[in-house]
């Protein structure tokens, strides 16, 4: 975007923002100073997106008032979380807080289509929609990040359910060996193949190829490291889980896993 356009787009969200800002947020609304105090330390995203918490919009609010985050405030009051609609206070929220110029423009005019009704009848906006800065984008992409890993987790956890404690206390251990979003999707789809009876039939063979050819291509030290452990997490749970399968089989079926991932770097 040109300076030019950039400087354009800056007037109108000041002229705009000048009406919008006239808006406050109702009193009553506010968190009591010692909710606040309470609050200093909270997380206003995990608790407006329930990441590692219950959805709890009330006390989002209380944590976005006590820490300004003015983006969440915009988003709770625009989609009538915990709150009623108001998408004048909404647009104060837009304006106080800390975007740049484009985001503001395209927060500022979203809203005014969802207050006219041109977004259709339940309408709901999102600081990550119109994500313009590097600072706001690696935000969004932390909260893509929780969210899809909560997911994830959820139905591990329904499909360990019935496991027994030996077999959950490896996998967690499991899951704590997991050090990228790579292995943490993994141990999902790995574990629906083996519940479903797809499970790893290499030979002694297969796996000494598979550790040679793992072997000339030469991992850095500390990844390697990393992924035997991860590796051995796996085969402690598979013994526990799943007897039946060879030592030497659930190498060749990691160390080829491992191979793929090593030549796609």
């Amino acid at each position: 975007m040109s300076a030019a356009v950039l400087a354009a787009s800056a007037q109108a969200d000041t002229a705009e923002c000048e009406i919008d800002m006239l808006a406050t947020y109702p009193f009553s609304h506010r968190p009591t100073a010692e909710q606040a105090a309470a609050l200093k330390d909270c997380d206003a995203d995990k608790l407006y997106y329930g990441i590692g918490v219950h959805f709890d919009y009330v006390k989002a609010r209380h944590c976005a008032f006590a820490n300004d985050r003015h983006d969440v405030l915009m988003m709770l009051y625009a989609n009538g979380l915990g709150v009623p609609r108001n998408y004048a206070v909404a647009k104060m929220a837009a304006c106080r807080s800390n975007a740049l110029a484009p985001e503001t423009e395209a927060r500022l005019s979203r809203l005014t289509r969802m207050q006219t009704g041109k977004e259709g009848p339940s309408p709901k906006i999102d600081i990550c929609d119109d994500a313009a800065s590097s600072h706001l984008g690696a935000r969004c992409a932390a909260i893509r990040t929780d969210l899809t890993d909560q997911e994830r987790g959820a139905r591990i956890d329904t499909l360990s359910a019935r496991w027994t404690d030996s077999e959950k206390a490896a996998l967690q251990q499991l899951r704590r060996q997991a050090s990228d979003a790579v292995q943490r999707s993994e141990i999902l789809d790995a574990l629906q193949e083996f519940e479903a009876g797809k499970l790893p039939s290499f030979s002694a063979d297969d796996a000494a190829r598979a550790e040679r050819e793992m072997s000339l291509l030469k991992p850095a030290l500390e990844p390697q490291r990393s992924w035997l452990a991860y590796r051995d997490a796996w085969m402690v749970l598979g013994k526990l889980r799943y007897p039946s399968v060879a030592p030497h089989a659930w190498m060749a079926y990691f160390a080829r896993r491992r191979i793929i991932a090593l030549k796609g770097q």
